[in-house]
Parts: C-alpha cells; structure tokens; sequence
C-alpha cells in the first residue's frame, strides 16, 4: 500500500511539536510528506497523490484538516477507489479523532503505518454541504455541523479574545457555559431564544414535506455522521450508527422544559418525554435535507456564510475506510 502524509503546520498541536514530526515523515515518504495550510494548493497536492497511486491518505491535523482533504479527495478520486484514511489528532477540535481516529501520534504512528501487522477500520459516510442556488461554490465534506445557534456560539468561540485565553476545546465549553450563562439575563436570553428562520424539506420523491415544528424558528440545529462524541455526549435519539444515514437534532425558538432536555442531551440520555416533545426534533437521514435559513452554517469548525437564496442542501457522502492502529 503507498502511503502519504499531508501535514498541517498550523495546526494547535502540530505548532507545539516544532517541525520534527514532518521532517520524519520527509525521511521516509519524501515528497509523499505534504506540508500544506492553504485549501487552494491542497487540491493539486490530491491530484499529485492520485497520479502517485497513493492509497492511504495520513491526515495530520484537525477536523478542518480532515474537512478540507477529504472534500479534495472527492473531487480528484474515482468514487470506486477513494484512499484509506489515517486520522492524527493534532487540531484545536479533534472531534473526527475521537471516533475514527488512528489513535496514535508522532513518530510512534509512523512506525505502526510502515509496520507489518494489519489495521483495525471503521467505515464513514461524510456529510456533504452543497448551496444550490450557488454552484460556483464547492462542495464541501464534514462529520460535525450545525446553524442558528450553534453557529452563532462557533462565531463567539473563534473571537480573538476567547481564544487568547483557551484552547479551541476549552473555548467552546466556555462558550456553551456563558451560552446558558445568557439565558438568565432577559435582554440576552430573548435574542438566543428567538433563533433564526429555519426549514427543512427531506430528499426524495417518497417523502412529503416537512417543516420545522413550531413557527419555523430554531434555537439550535446540529447535525452529525459520526457514531460518537467527546465526553458520552450524545444529543440525538439513535444509536450513533452511520450505516443508515445522517442525524440531526433541532430544538426549536423559545422551547419548553430547556434545563432538563440539556442535561439529558449532554448526558446522551433520551428519556421519553423529550423523544415526543415536538419543541426539541431529531431523526436519521438516508439521503440529504434541504434547508432554508439566514444563518451561517458550521461544517468541521469551518464558518460559511449564508446563500443569498438562503438554500443550503446536506447528503450523505461517498464511503470512506478509516485505519485505526
């Protein structure tokens, strides 16, 4: 199997370590070893790649990293031979890491890729992000994203004050802390609640339309095609598996009973009255959701503005094979 790396110098942890770790990959992989920060140039390093024979892509980085390449390795690569993924866990947000991720850094991880033994996998189908009334923009691959609030709170975690102060990781507990933190205070509280428009309707000739509960209005909108997070938090109704699709949840503006569904959802807990609540919706999507909304929307850490339509559309992405040591 050919192997290469692609390094993302900017990364948090990639920073910390100093350039050791690319020099090593230099020394084994030669111009295999990518070091790239810039979206632009790492589509032509893909191609290099896929005219290379590569078959297992090394992605050192976070979930933006992982983002990036894999919506490169779409463009480039026949659907039918996508590269196996290595994932290192080396961003501000290594929530990919944490459910498919290779489980090793360093130089002990390039020992284990060039070792004999065989590795361990786990399959994903990315969610992609498209904007139908804007073809001229790209599409793009993630596992992890929202809109209305949860961009909103994103927005706040990037600002260079927060994150003077914190990690990425950190920086988005504090946000969600001074997120709830808001709602006590009246003036604030009525600006988070009230959300953003938000609509959607399921793909596919079968299904009906669907909009949101409520008046159309969501506090907050995730979504996700992992089958697990950080920390036991699990704010959907299934079990985290891909094989049937994406989730999403969204919990509509000014929704009932919020201090309780917030510690069930961030304790992965569903208790029945919360599955039937109809402020607070969450489901499995087999092919893709149409959206309309105002709002920005969050793929991976990575902020996109709105359409100007307003139109935004989610699928379920190509099949990638995951190594684990």
């Amino acid at each position: 199997m050919r192997i290469a790396l692609i390094h993302n110098p900017t990364s948090r942890r990639n920073r910390h370590d100093g350039n050791e770790f690319y020099q090593a990959g230099r020394e084994r992989l030669g111009n295999l070893c990518i070091s790239v920060h810039h979206e632009g140039k790492l589509l032509d390093h893909v191609r290099q790649l896929h005219e290379a024979g590569v078959e297992l892509i090394v992605l050192n980085g976070g979930d933006g990293t992982v983002s990036a390449a894999l919506s490169a390795i779409e463009q480039v690569y026949p659907l039918d031979r996508l590269p196996a993924i290595a994932v290192l866990p080396s961003g501000n947000t290594n929530l990919i890491a944490s459910d498919v991720g290779f489980g090793l850094r360093g130089p002990e991880a390039l020992d284990r890729l060039f070792s004999e033994r065989p590795f361990r996998s786990s399959m994903r189908a990315p969610i992609r992000l498209t904007w139908p009334g804007a073809p001229e923009r790209r599409p793009v691959l993630g596992m992890f994203g929202g809109c209305t609030g949860y961009a909103r709170a994103v927005r706040i975690a990037h600002s260079p004050t927060v994150l003077k102060f914190a990690p990425h990781n950190l920086a988005v507990v504090l946000t969600l802390v001074s997120s709830i933190a808001s709602l006590v205070l009246r003036r604030s509280r009525q600006k988070w609640l009230q959300g953003n428009p938000l609509r959607w309707q399921k793909k596919g000739a079968e299904d009906a339309e669907k909009t949101l509960q409520g008046n159309g209005q969501s506090f907050i909108f995730l979504v996700t095609a992992l089958e697990k997070l950080s920390n036991g938090i699990w704010p959907f109704w299934e079990s985290g598996t891909n094989r049937h699709g994406f989730h999403f949840l969204n919990v509509s503006a000014f929704p009932k009973r919020l201090s309780g569904a917030l510690l069930h959802l961030l304790r992965g807990r569903v208790p029945d009255w919360l599955r039937n609540h109809p402020d607070y919706v969450s489901d499995l999507v087999n092919k893709g959701m149409m959206l309309e909304t105002d709002s920005e929307f969050v793929l991976d850490g990575e902020v996109f503005p709105a359409a100007a339509d307003g139109r935004l559309m989610l699928e379920r992405g190509p099949l990638f094979r995951f190594l684990q040591a």
